[in-house]
């Protein structure tokens, strides 16, 4: 959004020549006025009418319909604090949704969105928005009543706002206390959206039809143009009237007021200008505090023009206020002279009360006995932990929520199903998820239970499951004033939680939950940050699952998660599950289960240390609900199948039944063999590209394996590398015969190598 004090000069440069300054919400206003007697004390009304400020510091209106600024108006205006207000009209055209209905504020901004997909937003109060768009020539003010009425009759609408009407493009609502917002930016005159009358009637039309309740248009609800002859009068009478009226600070206490008077003057004497322009002059002669400069007088004069809104009878008004005053006759009898602000000035309105902040205060540390210190209350694992918010990032389809089912179930009947520790379980866990419907989610658990053979009395009440197509959890939303914690909703959140005494809630997906943006830091900074708020205040862990943003073939890790980071900085666990790759299959011998392996590892744990190994692979195991048709073996055919997780051991623990237990039993001799064999023949090296002098090609025959085949190839790599990581061979790198370096597999000078490469020599 435009920065406050140059917001005036920003707009005027990008085009909206047509500025008017608005009374800010706590603004004092003048006493007496006729501004006064139409707000009163009533606070809401001030941020949406133009106005300009006194030299007593108090707010008062102008006839701001047919004025035109220079640029000390400008700085003028924003030295004051006045808000930014746009005059539409003139090809400029503003809807304006003016509703607090979510479902018809959609309707109009998709309606509008068809029409004109760029215009710029602005939003106050959401769900009430305007739209900014060009309309090739001059329509008519319109205005769409629609849905039932409030206690005083009164019902939502939507306007198109044009000529005499404006808006305000920068300020602070008098109801939110917060700043407009553009939430689609605007953009320069020349380059909004372009629509011609019929685009709008058609609009319309469409919006009537959509909405509920909707009234007939109306096109005249916003008075007509004032008749510009009823304005004029008599030359005599007008130059009475004039001579009559004092030109003072009290009676015209600004620029804008001293520019009324001209403009009345004009309206009065349409026909005779010259003579109208002398009478404007000999009155700003009169200017008690000084004198004015005669060339800005007369600039200003050419620039007053139509419409007006003030002409003879306003005159003969104020001349009224300071004597005895006859139009007919142009006679005017002196009174004793009362000060009388015909302009909205005096007396003030007490300014609304500041929120009273609580005082910040440094808490110095005491001395505390550590023993005395609760300990941290972890539920499963290393991962969740009460009071604290943990994540899952993984992408679309690799199984984190079938993982996060196994969990629950884990966790609500107390078994570690996936080899983690339920500390001081069972517990009662919320499972919440944002995507599915009820009976995919009943799938899930169901076959996740039948899997594990999990009763209804193991978890004995204790798991909750929700689907968001029916419970809704929506904890903040963008709103015209930014990333806004939507209250009810977290304090609804709260009390079922406190309610089912729920030790652990698992959000599947995060995204689920709010409305802002996903690569705002600080909208998912304060999204996050509640939630971490509620699990403190309910004691519980909740575990937040997250999507990645597209990898382009990289491993999953927790700074892949999509959108801001925020989720990663308020999260004190955080994993990431990959799935098994193309290579890491061939390489293990395990292609036949490509897509049905993932690992996941802990990308930052903040309050564990780290666990052994890093890294757990885990597979989906394919579950028949039996809830096919026919009976038996046809029913459990023709039913759903439900992935379900379980172990898969890590990389020590993939095997194969072919492959049998290397380096197990008698397998470890023939590798050793076969090895200390291809190093006596040179044929020992390191790479299958070497063709016949690979080692591997020796451990194939030891092994009874094909070296054509990848599935066997994969298993001959692992034996090598086996071999070396427990110590019984080594990569050692030398030059070959044609003096290029090259890398050899060869036997290490342990004794139990040694007497192995004895016994194959000696057998050799």
């Amino acid at each position: 959004m435009l920065a406050l004090s140059p917001a005036f000069e920003a707009y005027a440069d990008l085009g909206y020549t047509r500025l008017v300054p608005v009374i800010p919400p706590d603004a004092g206003i003048s006493e007496g006025s006729s501004l006064f007697k139409r707000l009163g004390t009533r606070q809401d009304a001030r941020g949406k009418v133009p106005g300009i400020k006194g030299r007593d510091g108090k707010w008062f209106s102008f006839d701001w319909v047919p004025y035109e600024h220079d640029e000390a108006d400008l700085h003028r205006w924003a030295a004051m604090g006045a808000g930014v207000g746009i005059k539409t009209g003139q090809g400029l055209y503003a809807i304006d949704a003016d509703t607090m209905d979510e479902h018809c504020a959609a309707i109009i901004r998709d309606a509008v969105a068809a029409l004109a997909p760029d215009a710029p937003i602005r939003v106050g109060r959401f769900p009430k928005a305007l739209y900014l768009v060009r309309v090739t020539e001059d329509v008519p003010y319109t205005k769409l009543e629609f849905g039932p009425p409030d206690e005083n009759g009164n019902r939502e609408r939507v306007e198109l706002l044009g000529d005499r009407r404006f808006f305000v493009a920068e300020g602070v609502h008098p109801k939110t206390k917060k700043p407009y917002s553009w939430p689609r930016e605007i953009t320069p005159f020349d380059q909004l959206p372009v629509l011609d009358p019929a685009d709008l009637s058609e609009l319309f039309n469409q919006l009537r039809a959509a909405l509920p309740e909707a009234q007939k248009l109306d096109t005249e609800g916003d008075g007509g143009p004032i008749n510009q002859e009823s304005l004029a009068g008599d030359l005599k009478a007008v130059r009475q009237a004039v001579a009559a009226i004092p030109n003072t600070s009290t009676h015209f206490p600004s620029r804008e007021h001293y520019r009324d008077m001209g403009y009345a003057i004009k309206a009065a004497l349409p026909d005779e200008p010259y003579e109208a322009l002398e009478i404007f002059n000999d009155w700003c002669d009169r200017w008690a505090e000084g004198s004015n400069d005669p060339d800005v007088v007369a600039s200003d004069w050419r620039r007053m023009k139509p419409p007006y809104r003030r002409g003879a009878s306003w005159l003969y008004q104020l001349a009224e206020q300071h004597g005895d005053f006859n139009p007919a006759t142009a006679h005017f009898t002196p009174i004793e002279q009362k000060p009388l602000d015909p302009f909205d000035q005096q007396a003030a309105d007490e300014r609304a009360a500041e929120p009273e902040h609580p005082p910040i205060t440094a808490t110095p540390f005491g001395l505390i006995d550590p023993t005395t210190i609760p300990k941290r209350e972890w539920l499963y694992g290393n991962h969740y932990i009460r009071k604290f918010v943990s994540a899952t990032v993984a992408p679309s389809g690799v199984g984190k929520s079938s993982l996060t089912i196994v969990e629950a179930l884990a966790m609500a009947s107390g078994k570690p199903l996936l080899g983690e520790d339920i500390i001081n379980g069972p517990h009662r866990v919320w499972l919440w998820n944002g995507e599915d419907p009820m009976d995919e989610l009943q799938r899930r658990v169901s076959a996740a239970m039948i899997h594990y053979g999990i009763t209804h009395e193991d978890i004995n009440g204790r798991l909750f499951v929700d689907t968001g197509r029916e419970k809704e959890i929506v904890l903040a939303a963008e709103t015209r004033d930014g990333a806004t914690i939507l209250k009810p909703v977290a304090s609804a959140l709260t009390e079922t939680l406190l309610q089912n005494k729920i030790d652990a809630v698992i959000v599947d997906p995060f995204v689920s939950t709010h409305r802002v943006s996903e690569n705002d830091n600080g909208a998912i900074d304060i999204v996050t940050k509640e939630w971490a708020r509620i699990a403190d205040n309910c004691r519980c862990s909740v575990e937040l699952v997250h999507h990645v943003r597209k990898l382009n073939g990289e491993e999953t890790t927790v700074e892949h998660s999509r959108g801001a980071v925020s989720l990663l900085a308020t999260s004190r666990s955080a994993r990431a599950i990959s799935r098994m790759t193309k290579r890491e299959a061939e390489d293990l011998g395990l292609e036949n289960m490509l897509g049905r392996l993932f690992r996941f590892s802990d990308g930052k744990n903040n309050l564990a240390l780290p666990a052994s190994g890093g890294t757990q692979w885990m597979k989906l195991a394919s579950v028949g609900l039996g809830n096919g048709e026919g009976e038996g073996l046809d029913r459990m055919v023709s039913g759903d199948s439900v992935g379900v997780v379980e172990i898969f051991g890590g990389l020590d623990g993939v095997r194969d039944g072919e492959a049998g237990q290397l380096l197990g039993g008698g397998d470890l001799d023939r590798l050793v063999a076969a090895v200390g064999e291809a190093q006596r023949l040179g044929a020992n090296r390191q790479s299958y590209r070497a063709g016949d002098m690979w080692v591997g090609r020796y451990i194939a025959r030891a092994l009874e394996l094909d070296v054509e085949d990848k599935g066997d190839r994969a298993r001959i790599k692992r034996a090598i590398n086996k071999l070396i990581a427990g110590g019984y061979a080594k990569e050692v790198s030398r030059n070959d015969a044609h003096r290029t370096k090259r890398l050899y597999i060869e036997l290490t000078a342990t004794s139990e190598c040694a007497d192995n490469v004895s016994e194959m020599e000696a057998f050799g």
